[in-house]
């Protein structure tokens, strides 16, 4: 799990984006994997978006007031609001 970067919902499926740059395919809801997945490790940043929180090299606060996270690889994905605060959290531990 430490090599997972990064996961997106696809409708049913979970999208795994690993380290050596694969991307590995789950049928399982985003609730069930979140359940799987440590939670030091992993926060939740969207509806449809787990991160690694080792990957993160930054928080950037749009204009907007919506957050972007940059990963280790460029990666930037969107901070929902509803999340903002857990994502902030476990940044700072």
């Amino acid at each position: 799990a430490a090599s997972i970067q990064w996961v997106d919902a696809a409708g049913d499926y979970m999208c795994l984006h690993c380290s050596d740059g694969k991307t590995h395919i789950l049928r399982k809801t985003m609730k069930e994997l979140e359940q799987e997945l440590d939670p030091n490790l992993f926060v939740r940043v969207h509806r449809s978006a787990i991160v690694n929180t080792k990957q993160i090299t930054k928080l950037v606060t749009q204009v907007s007031g919506e957050y972007q996270l940059v990963l280790a690889n460029g990666q930037e994905l969107k901070v929902s609001r509803s999340y903002r605060d857990k994502v902030k959290s476990a940044l700072a531990s």
